[in-house]
């Protein structure tokens, strides 16, 4: 396993989130479920919070698309990625829908306004990513690994 790679992997997830943007970076989100047929569904999506590859948050709608085609398959794909530099990050995994207040309070960011009525809101959900495995191409070079 290449250390430096995952430092900066992980290093780039936490200034890509809603909470820690750092100006320059110019990455995106995309979330991949299965849909309702069985066939994959990508879409694009803000991070809330992240602790680099080990899980990310992110906030929607709880009768969304998302949490309803998780509900059926809590597994997902999420990938980061820049144009500019050719890199991108993807990460496998599970995720959990999560509606308690305290955690809604914590990934709250102002941007959700335009959406939520406040995190108290009861249609506001988190959505936790956990990576089980991730695939990171960042400077030219590729690595694979595992956290399960």
């Amino acid at each position: 396993m290449n250390k430096n790679l995952v430092e900066k992997a992980e290093y780039l997830i936490n200034k890509c989130t809603a909470h820690t943007r750092e100006s320059g970076l110019t990455f995106d989100w995309v979330m991949a479920l299965t849909d309702e047929s069985g066939y994959p569904s990508a879409s694009m999506i803000t991070a809330s919070r992240a602790d680099g590859v080990k899980w990310i948050t992110f906030c929607t709608g709880i009768n969304a698309n998302k949490p309803n085609r998780i509900r059926k398959d809590p597994r997902a794909c999420i990938y980061l990625f820049e144009n500019k530099s050719f890199s991108g990050i993807s990460l496998t995994g599970k995720i959990e829908i999560i509606t308690d207040t305290s955690t809604k309070r914590q990934m709250w960011y102002d941007e959700l306004a335009n959406h939520f009525n406040g995190p108290e809101d009861d249609n506001l959900c988190v959505l936790m990513f956990r990576t089980e495995r991730y695939n990171l191409f960042i400077d030219c070079q590729t690595i694979y690994g595992d956290l399960v």
